[in-house]
């Protein structure tokens, strides 16, 4: 069997995240609650017990989140 590939098919380049101050994120531990809080001058608000999904978290928003904002009228 034989599967065409289209080769006219042009790779676009990621752009970087664009750092402004439209998402800028603060983290920290707080002992009271016991959770790694993140808040983000666009005002999410994000806590969780577990370090790991407050990294990956920290993340995704510092990528998705000035998508988004380009996606809105």
């Amino acid at each position: 069997m034989k599967v065409p590939f289209r080769r006219d098919r042009h790779l676009t380049e990621l752009r970087p995240p664009v750092h402004d101050d439209a998402h800028v994120i603060t983290s920290g531990f707080s002992a009271g609650i016991c959770r790694f809080v993140l808040d983000c001058t666009c005002g999410d608000h994000f806590d969780t017990p577990y370090i790991d999904e407050a990294l990956e978290y920290r993340e995704l928003h510092a990528r998705l989140a000035p998508l988004a904002d380009q996606m809105q009228p």
